[in-house]
């Protein structure tokens, strides 16, 4: 069972649930990164979607800083900009610039945890916190 909740504080949200799937992809020799942390395996149909992921995306063609689209398991957003993250080892939590905050607890094998930290330190350099 998966458990995710969002909780409303006043004007402000925080999207909390439990990555089943961590997949770091690159396109174009690395000039797009992208991280996903998802319920669902890849494969699923995007139309039944009921429950939430959060994708971290950069574009290293063109200026500009990461963005992030999710799911909350109503409804899609996105193109919010990442203020701070923190990376723990099984949990990434994240402060976005839409008085919205992301927090994902993860398992996932030292070498694919190694490989998140590389790209997201690449996509956000200063704004990750590495609390290991």
């Amino acid at each position: 069972m998966n458990k995710s909740s969002i909780q409303l504080f006043g004007a402000s949200m925080r999207l909390s649930f439990e990555a089943k799937f961590v997949d770091c992809v690159d396109a174009i020799d690395g000039e797009i990164l992208q991280v996903t942390f998802d319920t669902l395996p890849p494969s699923y149909d995007e139309v039944e979607r009921r429950t939430p992921y959060v994708l971290i995306s950069r574009n290293f063609e063109f200026p500009g800083s990461a963005t992030v689209e999710w799911h909350d398991g109503i409804d899609y957003d996105g193109g919010a900009k990442i203020r701070e993250m923190v990376l723990k080892r099984e949990r990434v939590s994240a402060t976005l610039d839409r008085k919205m905050e992301l927090d994902v607890t993860f398992r996932i094998s030292d070498k694919k945890f190694a490989k998140l930290k590389s790209y997201l330190e690449s996509m956000l350099g200063k704004r990750v916190v590495n609390a290991e």
